[in-house]
């Protein structure tokens, strides 16, 4: 792995836990989730700015929570704070911001 998809690598890992870290600490809260999550996105875009991820991030938000939508009606699971169709409203940014960290450090080993 060269250098500059190392860093790449490692920056979106350690954005992607410091995200997870937030959120487990105010979970409780759903627009401070909501917040953290579209903060988090709107930083890693602004600093690393790449056009295709507004692309992967509105799919992520549509796709994920859909299939949430309709597991949590099904019965299959369900969420302690549902605010919008059985489901929380920040989740539609977690699937968005997911997806696009997902992909990235997933390129980052397509590239080596």
């Amino acid at each position: 792995m060269n250098p500059s998809v190392r860093r790449s690598f490692v920056r979106d890992l350690i954005i992607f836990w410091l995200v997870v870290f937030l959120v487990v600490l105010t979970w409780r809260h759903n627009m401070a989730v909501m917040a953290i999550l579209v903060a988090a996105y709107l930083t890693r875009f602004y600093f690393w700015p790449d056009k295709e991820d507004h692309i992967f991030y509105l799919a992520g938000a549509i796709v994920g929570p859909a299939a949430e939508i309709v597991a949590t009606h099904a019965g299959i699971w369900s969420y302690t704070l549902p605010s919008f169709l059985n489901i929380p409203v920040w989740l539609p940014f977690a699937w968005g911001f997911a997806t696009v960290i997902i992909i990235r450090i997933g390129q980052a080993f397509v590239k080596t």
